[in-house]
């Protein structure tokens, strides 16, 4: 089977991940992959590593890269780009003529249907509104039961064309590391060693919620408490106003000597470092990071944004928490930073649950299975 994917552009997230985990299990099944996108959301300030890696990773599985120019500048240029940079997308289409299309990003959903073809998409983000470029997929892959009923409520989707299939990682996740390495992780990275360790992952912004991990720390935990914590934040600032936001924050509450701020790269032997993993985001479609995090045996609290439900049973095997509520999390964290047989508990229980639910093999299974229906 020829499978085309159709991205906008790649930045350091979980769309990233999704679609190389993807791409992986699909030319493991012995398909042909191409990938038609304006290329990679790379800053001056970013660390490119994880670009660098991403490319090499579609080298070496022999994906068919095509590009196309992103349309920037004042209107008039944008309107020149726009145009020939849409005809150029639409000629490669036809020439690759895929059997099975997917566009990861809604607005270029457009782009099949101008030709007259069968298409499916994936709604990754819950933040988006309908317009004149998305056009509804022949099928739509929901990844949580909050982006399903976000589609059909915002997106006007047909509840028939709307399939399930859960965001799935590798197993590597699943794998420990060894105290060594763990250790020397530690002192490369000025982790300190007699802390209870806090992670984050995720690019700093206020849609992910760092703020509200800040002041559950800084406003609500007894001073003995927070002394015996360390944040390590695996993520790039989304922009300058994004640094200046979260510093005003780690100000506040005294967290700037707490906390280590690492650039994004990949998080596997991270999520065994924690001993406690957060996510506080206001916006999700999945939380992808939530279930590495599960995989990797961390115990893990996180707000009730998509996804949270279809991968947490509350006090089972991880915690929820209202959105933007800092005294519930801070609640939350008292519970399992006093409590290590707890954390031991209900990171055992996210195991078991990661490795039953949300493998990278059962979503490529459940994804060709949608793709067959199209064809």
């Amino acid at each position: 089977m020829k499978i085309l994917f159709i991205v906008m552009r790649f930045g350091k997230d979980g769309l990233a991940t999704n679609i190389l985990d993807l791409t992986k299990g699909m030319v493991e099944k012995g398909h042909e992959v191409h990938i038609l996108t304006s290329g990679y959301k790379i800053k001056s300030s970013n660390n490119t590593e994880f670009f660098d890696n991403l490319k090499s990773e579609f080298q070496h599985l022999g994906v068919h890269m095509h590009y196309f120019k992103e349309p920037k500048g004042n209107a008039i240029k944008k309107g020149i780009q726009t145009i020939l940079s849409f005809s150029k997308v639409m000629l490669q289409v036809k020439k690759i003529n895929a059997d099975v299309i997917h566009c990861h990003s809604p607005n270029m959903t457009f782009v099949p249907w101008l030709l007259g073809k069968k298409c499916v998409s994936t709604v990754h983000a819950d933040t988006i509104t309908p317009n004149f470029r998305y056009k509804h997929p022949t099928l739509l892959i929901a990844v949580s039961e909050g982006s399903k009923e976000f589609t059909e409520r915002v997106m006007h989707s047909p509840e028939e064309s709307i399939r399930m299939v859960y965001h799935g990682i590798d197993e590597r996740f699943a794998e420990v590391e060894d105290a060594a390495t763990l250790v020397a992780l530690k002192e490369k990275e000025h982790i300190p060693t007699d802390k209870i360790i806090i992670g984050v992952v995720g690019r700093i912004t206020p849609m992910k919620g760092q703020d509200v991990l800040a002041n559950a720390i800084g406003k609500y935990l007894s001073p003995e408490l927070k002394e015996k914590i360390h944040i390590v934040l695996l993520g790039d600032y989304e922009s300058n106003g994004s640094k200046e936001w979260f510093d005003t924050f780690l100000k506040d509450n005294r967290l700037q000597n707490q906390i280590t701020i690492l650039s994004f790269r990949d998080p596997k032997p991270y999520y065994q470092l924690f001993d406690v993993f957060v996510l506080p985001s206001r916006s999700d479609t999945f939380g992808l990071v939530a279930v590495e995090a599960m995989m990797g045996g961390c115990c893990v609290i996180r707000s009730n944004s998509n996804g949270a439900y279809d991968q947490i049973t509350d006090g089972e095997n991880g915690f929820i928490f209202p959105m933007d509520d800092e005294a519930a999390l801070a609640k939350l964290l008292e519970k399992v930073l006093t409590n290590e047989d707890l954390r031991s508990k209900l990171g055992v229980a996210a195991r078991k649950t990661a490795l039953e639910k949300f493998t990278k093999t059962q979503m490529i299974n459940n994804t060709l299975e949608v793709y067959k229906e199209l064809l």
